[in-house]
């Protein structure tokens, strides 16, 4: 299975796109900025338990770069 994310800046583009995916049989999902944030979060924990170590500034980078 791949994932595809699109980022929509308008709410009626997000819903066509919702619609069209669903027309389509495919699954979609619309994410709040808070859930996009725990995602970027979780992405970051699991880069850091992939290394031995991890220095503190190189975690705020990684945070910095999936929260922005």
């Amino acid at each position: 299975m791949k994932t595809v994310v699109i980022s929509a800046e308008d709410g009626k583009v997000a819903q066509l796109l919702t619609t069209l995916a669903k027309k389509m049989g495919l699954k979609s999902y619309v994410l709040d900025d808070q859930k996009k944030d725990e995602i970027a979060l979780i992405r970051a924990i699991d880069e850091g338990m992939k290394s031995e170590k991890l220095p503190v500034k190189s975690a705020y980078d990684i945070l910095d770069n999936l929260l922005h």
